[in-house]
């Protein structure tokens, strides 16, 4: 998901540890954690919400599909 090399990792570690004091840091790290999380589960909703659409979309234009067929049928 994100491109992030292990050096760049670290530089990210260093700096948090320098800005936030050492202390802080597991608050800070659960509040990250907590945040991702609520991304992901947002993320997974929507995409479940956009397969029921393309779902509800396909069953209309079945549908759609047999009420021309039963049409014709009648007409004959």
């Amino acid at each position: 998901m994100f491109d992030i090399s292990f050096a760049e990792l670290i530089v990210v570690l260093v700096v948090m540890i320098v800005f936030v004091s050492p202390k802080n840091l597991p608050l800070l790290s659960r509040g990250a954690g907590k945040m991702a999380q609520k991304i992901k589960n947002f993320t997974q909703e929507i995409k479940s919400e956009l397969e029921r659409e393309e779902n509800f979309q396909e069953l209309k234009k079945i549908e759609r599909e047999l009420k021309k067929r039963s049409i014709k049928k009648n007409e004959l």
